[in-house]
């Protein structure tokens, strides 16, 4: 066979993010990504050692891309490593792919564009594991709830879980567990040596303002597989890959140390996951947006240099991301903000599918309930979410500018609750309360209250604030960002650089 005649094994973790939050205990889901990161690393060094990494298209986040010289060895090279996964994760699969390629075609990237597509076939056929039939007698485990016990917990709490739980936990105990290890040597910060993880989400919403809330990130790259088959050789694949890692990485890190000091002796976040394009992060609510939108923004002015150095800056001018965020209190369950927080990021990438992929845009919601559908939750509420980048800075500059102007919170409130009362009743409190402000001999209030209306879309024409008439229009519904300013106000810091 020619040497440009070689076969391509791919892999991809199976539902990686439900492995991660199979439970509610932080500890588990942090063991959970340490884990992952472990086989991640141990795989790419087993990679590089037999097939020299010249080889190795690239192997993290929960995936590997691989050339190997036969199709024996690709069969081979599959069975060895889901086996492997499996033993070590117990609960969570990987799936493996092979096929033919020509490495010196000039289109790599379609060919892995090929091997994704029949990736993504043999992973939605397969089959997920099934939870054990087991008897009335069996205890099922204390965490997950899924599966039968096998051993009990050795940090004092005398939970009895099932082998998959307990080695997420031992893993999680690990004082430096995960990307907060990075994170530390990333940083070079004397601060973060001695800061400690937090054991709960009480612990983040016990440091966090208001007290008892949490934010849950999630955030992901745009459109950015299209650009992929673009790519004509392995070498250029290997670097966009690395590099778009790198990049995530690097502002994921850059926004953590920005809005971030260890509060009483521990971290205000946690790092779930980073996966290629793919963040998931857990902080304390008063810092939630602002580290999104500098994870997004910063992602999409330095994606331009990552284009220029791979030769696809003609294809498109910069990467993208779209996110979602949820606000909760630290007793709501884990797996159901992570549920919420996809559901916003879904409405982020219509908006950025909307705009074109020029720009990034970011969705919130504010839990105050039990329910995560979405749709539900926002049924009558007159929001204006979700925002572009730049939209969604000018809200939050705006909030910090009624904070710092010690905007009574009972006026905000009263224009609030007019909001679902009624088109005309909101009018009414609007004007009541730039009226109010503005007899004032101060007028600052009422000049940062009505820039802000206009703002976002209130023309002072002949309209009337506080709706955006143009927009709900478009969107054939009532629409005004003061209930995005209300709901957000309490989680924002009145300064801008932390």
């Amino acid at each position: 066979m020619s040497n440009s005649q070689q076969w391509l094994v791919c892999f991809d973790t199976d539902r990686i993010k439900q492995y991660l939050l199979a439970t509610n205990r932080l500890k588990e889901i942090r063991g959970g990504s340490a884990l992952i990161a472990h086989l991640d690393d141990k795989r790419k060094n087993d990679l590089e050692q037999h097939y020299g990494a010249s080889n190795v298209v690239y192997s993290a986040g929960g995936g590997a891309a691989i050339l190997v010289p036969t199709e024996e060895e690709a069969r081979s090279l599959i069975a060895r490593i889901e086996r492997e996964f499996r033993a070590e994760t117990v609960t969570a699969s990987i799936t493996g792919v092979y096929l033919r390629v020509n490495t010196t075609s000039g289109r790599f990237g379609v060919e892995m564009a090929r091997a994704s597509r029949e990736l993504r076939r043999a992973k939605t056929s397969k089959a997920e594991l099934a939870c054990l039939p087991v008897a009335p007698y069996m205890r099922l485990c204390d965490s997950c709830g899924d599966h039968p016990v096998a051993c009990r917990a050795q940090d004092g709490s005398g939970d009895w879980l099932c082998l998959a739980c307990y080695r997420k936990r031992e893993k999680g105990r690990e004082v430096r567990a995960g990307f907060f290890e990075d994170f530390v040597g990333w940083t070079k910060s004397s601060i973060w040596q001695e800061a400690s993880l937090p054991d709960d989400l009480d612990a983040i919403g016990s440091i966090a303002s208001p007290p008892g809330y949490v934010g849950f990130i999630a955030l992901d790259g745009n459109h950015i597989g299209d650009l992929l088959t673009e790519l004509p050789t392995i070498e250029e694949y290997r670097k966009f890959s690395e590099g778009l890692w790198n990049l995530v990485r690097e502002q994921t890190f850059k926004a953590l140390e920005k809005h971030c000091a260890p509060r009483d002796g521990i971290a205000p976040f946690e790092i779930v996951l980073i996966g290629g394009d793919d963040v998931l992060l857990i902080t304390a609510a008063d810092i939630a947006m602002e580290v999104a939108l500098d994870i997004v923004q910063g992602f999409e002015e330095a994606s331009q240099q990552l284009l220029r150095e791979v030769g696809l800056s003609g294809k498109r001018e910069k990467l993208t991301m779209a996110g979602g965020v949820v606000l909760a209190h630290a007793d709501f369950p884990i797996p159901a903000m992570h549920t919420l927080a996809e559901a916003l990021q879904k409405s982020s990438k219509r908006l950025c599918a909307k705009q074109k992929y020029q720009t990034g845009a970011i969705d919130f919601q504010v839990v105050t309930g039990s329910d995560t559908d979405l749709d539900a939750m926002r049924q009558g509420v007159p929001h204006r979410r979700p925002y572009t980048l730049k939209d969604l800075r000018d809200l939050l500059h705006h909030i910090r500018q009624l904070k710092a102007a010690d905007m009574p919170t009972s006026q905000l409130q009263a224009m609030y609750q007019a909001l679902f009362e009624g088109e005309v009743k909101a009018q009414l409190a609007s004007i009541a309360t730039l009226g109010y402000l503005g007899r004032s001999k101060d007028k600052t209030r009422y000049n940062r209250l009505r820039e802000f209306f206009e703002r976002f879309g209130v023309q002072f024409d002949g309209q009337l604030p506080p709706w955006d008439v143009a927009r709900g229009k478009e969107e054939k519904r009532l629409v005004s960002a003061l209930t995005d300013l209300v709901e957000l106000y309490p989680f924002i810091s009145t300064s801008e650089e932390r």
